[in-house]
Parts: structure tokens; C-alpha cells; sequence
């Protein structure tokens, strides 16, 4: 790996935590979803023009309404992956959903793989799928009872704010909710990645106008609601107000950290590229646990752990 290929590769895997850690704080829902594709959608729509004027959105003689409906298939999953992801934002820690939804996404994407393509993996992808599926077991299980230590704190915090709160202040049945919606974001994550691969490979779609199609898709798709009605415009209108900023860094740095990564597949093998680009998954950890104070040392401890396990794991699934 190129000097300049692997400063490409760490630099994306920070600018994806730095995106999600701005995705957690907003704590947005659909409108935010929207408003996040509306802006990524104007401040990439010059590079999405520039492809389509000079001939590289599709590859010469690709079939245009082939290479538009596997746009239109990633544009729907793309948004049930945000919608998943932020709602798991809504109840949950960063440093619990983030690790979660990384991890199993490529677990799934190799055991798709296996049955849907016939793909065999080696010894040590094997064992790399393990560590994802023990890691994602391991927080799951300890994000359940991620509660205070001490019994009689746990009782006073019961009397006085009702229902027996975990260490971060939370519900301790948010923290469930959370697990659910960070496995189900993992699973989106395989869908769209599986889904993109025969975009590129079949539809023969630019990587870089399939990333800002898909912007483009969720504009179109869902600006009839928020454009043309009442509630619509005035929930858009509110996200406007108290997530815009959020929202504009998503929607800068979401399609760059992926534009990072293809500029440095274009240096060095991608069985170099993908494994370094999973230090995200403990970056986004890091960011929960030191940043916004998720949790206590022991349960910090955990995640970190489980976080390194699943990260590792990646890494063995990406040299195959």
C-alpha cells in the first residue's frame, strides 16, 4: 500500500465515524433523512452533472433504464439504512449501534455471499466472520444489562425518575430497541452492499454517480410529502431549524469518506484498502465511549473490546 493510499484510507475511516457521531447527536428522524439527501444532493449535484456531460455516469453502451432501476433499488435501501440507523441513534448509544451495524453488515455480506454466489472463504475468513458474530453477540448481550453497578443507586435513581435507568441516563429497554435497529442496520448494510455490486458490475454505473444517484433518488422519492403537503413542509421546515448543521456535515462528508476510499482503490489492492478502512468501527466507538460519555469504565471497557474483536474480524473477511 502507497503512503498516499493508506492516508486516503484512515482519513475516510475518520470522516465516517466524525459523520456519524454528527448523525448521532442530531437526533433525527425521517425529515432529517431527507433534508440530509437534499443537501447532498446540491453540494455533490456539480460532480453528478459533470459525469453525466462528459459520458462517465454509465459505462459506453450500458442499457440507461438497466443502470436507472439498479439506482432506483440502491436509492430505497440507501434510505431504509438511514432510517434504521438514525432511529437507532434515537435510543441508543453511538458506541453500542455504530460497532453493531459495521460489523455485521460485512458477516452478512459474506454469508450472502456464500449462498446466493457459491463463494467459498478461507481458514481465516472464516474464523474473521466468527469474530464479527461473537463480537456483535458480546455487545448485544452486555448492552442489555449495561445498568448501574451498584444495586442501591439503581433503586434511588428508580424512586425518584420512575422507570430503572441505565448509566447513561437511558431506559435500559432503549438500549434493546437499539440492538435491534443497529443488527437491522447491519443487514441493510449487506443488502445495498450486495445490491451495488451488481450495480456496478451488471448495470455498469459509476461508483461515483451511483453514490450521488442515490442522494438524488431519496430527493425525488420522498419530495412529494415534505414539498407538497402541510405537515410535511412544516416537519422539513423544523429539521431545518434544529438540524441543519448536522445534516450538512452528513451530507458533505457521507459521500466523500466513500469517494476516499474508490481514490484509494485506485492505488492499491482492495485486500489492503478494506481491512485499514475498518478502523472506523473502533473510531465510532472511541467517539461514544470518550466523546459523549457513553456509559461506565467497565461498560466502555466492553464495547472497546467487542469493537477490536469486530474489527479484526472485517479485516480477516477482507483479504479472502
Amino acid at each position: 500500500m502507497t503512503g498516499s493510499a493508506l492516508a486516503l484510507v484512515l482519513g475516510s475511516a475518520v470522516v465516517h465515524a466524525t459523520w456519524n457521531l454528527a448523525a448521532k447527536k442530531s437526533s433525527g428522524g425521517i425529515a432529517y433523512v431527507y433534508l440530509v439527501g437534499t443537501c447532498a444532493t446540491v453540494f455533490w449535484g456539480p460532480l453528478g452533472v459533470w459525469l453525466v456531460l462528459n459520458g462517465r455516469a454509465i459505462a459506453p453502451g450500458a442499457s440507461v433504464a438497466t443502470a436507472f432501476g439498479y439506482i432506483a433499488g440502491s436509492t430505497l435501501l440507501h434510505l431504509a439504512y438511514f432510517s434504521t440507523l438514525l432511529k437507532g441513534y434515537q435510543c441508543g448509544d453511538l458506541s453500542l449501534v455504530y460497532p453493531l451495524a459495521r460489523g455485521t453488515g460485512p458477516f452478512l455480506s459474506t454469508v450472502l455471499a456464500i449462498i446466493l454466489y457459491g463463494e467459498r472463504p478461507s481458514v481465516p475468513a472464516f474464523l474473521g466472520a466468527m469474530l464479527i458474530a461473537g463480537g456483535a453477540f458480546f455487545l448485544a448481550k452486555n448492552g442489555e444489562s449495561d445498568s448501574c453497578d451498584d444495586e442501591a443507586s439503581c433503586a434511588v435513581q428508580a424512586t425518584a425518575s420512575g422507570p430503572e435507568l441505565n448509566v447513561t441516563g437511558r431506559p435500559a429497554a432503549g438500549q434493546r430497541v437499539a440492538i435491534v435497529y443497529g443488527l437491522l442496520t447491519g443487514v441493510f448494510i449487506a443488502a445495498y452492499t450486495l445490491w451495488d455490486k451488481r450495480a456496478l458490475s451488471l448495470g455498469q454505473v459509476s461508483p461515483l454517480f451511483l453514490e450521488w444517484g442515490t442522494c438524488l433518488g431519496r430527493f425525488v422519492l420522498l419530495a412529494p410529502w415534505f414539498l407538497l403537503t402541510p405537515t410535511g413542509r412544516a416537519s422539513l421546515a423544523e429539521a431545518w431549524r434544529d438540524q441543519r448543521k448536522p445534516a450538512m456535515i452528513v451530507a458533505l462528508l457521507s459521500p466523500l469518506s466513500y469517494m476516499m476510499v474508490l481514490s484509494a482503490l485506485a492505488y492499491s489492492p482492495v485486500t489492503y484498502i478494506a481491512p485499514a478502512r475498518e478502523i472506523s468501527i473502533l473510531l465510532g466507538t472511541l467517539a461514544g465511549s470518550r466523546l459523549l460519555l457513553e456509559g461506565d469504565r467497565r461498560s466502555r471497557t466492553r464495547r472497546l473490546i467487542a469493537a477490536t474483536a469486530m474489527a479484526l474480524g472485517v479485516a480477516a473477511l477482507a483479504i479472502w
